[in-house]
């Protein structure tokens, strides 16, 4: 299995637009007594304050996805808890099997000094779950050098290199949060909805097929399509038949910070298995599979108060 299971698929700068209110009409019923010069002075100033507070409160709306974005740049330390759901049916001569699987990926950061947490978990239900199935730890010295710590549940044994920032930056909160709002698309606000038990933002994306295919290519999604013996080339060559996909990110409404993001790939994977399978012809006569679930969440939190951590000495002794 990949080590990384959601890529930064998305690239550019944030770009957002405000409509400015148009002039209102105060609606005032008419009389035939003349306006004196102090009515007409209240109404107009009434006039203007209604017309300025209708444009703080769309602005206020529009700017709450500029506001997470800057936000998370310059966050210090924060949670994130990456889960990706997964359900998969195949039948062969009316004999049925499913799969259901959960992956999730808990991750702290922290900027200074820079450091990075990750533990991953899988519960495949009745194949069995594994919750400490890897750890990664990573950390940057003061001379710039970056070293990974990975940690193998199953033998029980840690490895450590020195990588690349890129290489640790897949494993940092802020840096994959940003990744998906931070990347030149404009997600439109849809309204608001609870999240944690508290009021957000709702924007929403509709990506592209092309978007949407290498959106796809990057997640990790294939990994779990792979393991079950379908030929990843093969897999890749009829995502050209995967359609639009939508994303979601909430904003909270009194921190502005981004707390959630959702993509549902369900009927995409589901589209993709239906062509795979047709393009094996004869060699899949009597079979069907289906991806009735692939969703992929993220859900952020203690944004400047993350539980701090030590990388253990077991992994820098490795």
């Amino acid at each position: 299995m990949k080590k990384r299971i959601l890529a930064l698929f998305l690239t550019g700068m944030l770009s957002l637009s405000v409509t400015a209110c148009g002039g209102a009409d105060s609606g005032a019923a008419k009389t035939d007594a003349p306006a004196t010069a102090a009515d007409t002075a209240v109404s107009e100033e009434a006039e203007v304050e209604t017309e300025a507070e209708s444009e703080e409160s769309e602005a206020e709306e529009v700017d709450a996805f500029a506001a997470a974005v800057e936000n998370t740049r310059s966050v210090e330390s924060m949670e994130m808890q990456m889960v990706m759901d997964m359900e998969m049916e195949a039948t062969q001569d009316g004999e049925q099997q499913s799969f259901a699987s959960t992956i999730t990926m808990d991750m702290t950061c922290f900027s200074d000094p820079w450091k990075i947490k990750m533990d991953m978990s899988v519960d495949a239900g009745e194949a069995g779950s594994m919750d400490n199935m890897m750890s990664i730890y990573g950390e940057v010295a003061e001379d710039g050098t970056a070293t990974m710590y990975l940690h193998d549940g199953e033998s029980d044994t840690w490895q450590s290199q020195v990588v690349g920032n890129a290489d640790l930056e897949q494993y940092d909160a802020s840096a994959n949060m940003l990744a998906y709002i931070d990347n030149g698309i404009t997600y439109e606000l849809e309204g608001m909805e609870e999240v944690n038990g508290a009021n957000a933002y709702k924007y929403a994306h509709t990506m592209s097929g092309e978007e949407a295919k290498e959106a796809i290519l990057t997640s990790g999604a294939l990994d779990s399509l792979t393991s079950a013996g379908v030929d990843q080339a093969q897999v890749e060559a009829e995502l050209s038949d995967v359609r639009d996909l939508t994303e979601y990110v909430w904003i909270d409404e009194a921190s502005l910070y981004p707390v959630k993001y959702e993509l549902d790939m369900s009927e995409a994977m589901n589209t993709l298995m239906a062509s795979i399978v047709k393009s094996m012809g004869e060699e899949a006569e009597g079979m069907e599979m289906a991806i009735p679930k692939m969703v992929v969440t993220m859900n952020c939190s203690n944004f400047n108060s993350a539980e701090d951590f030590t990388i253990p000495e077991e992994a820098k002794n490795s």
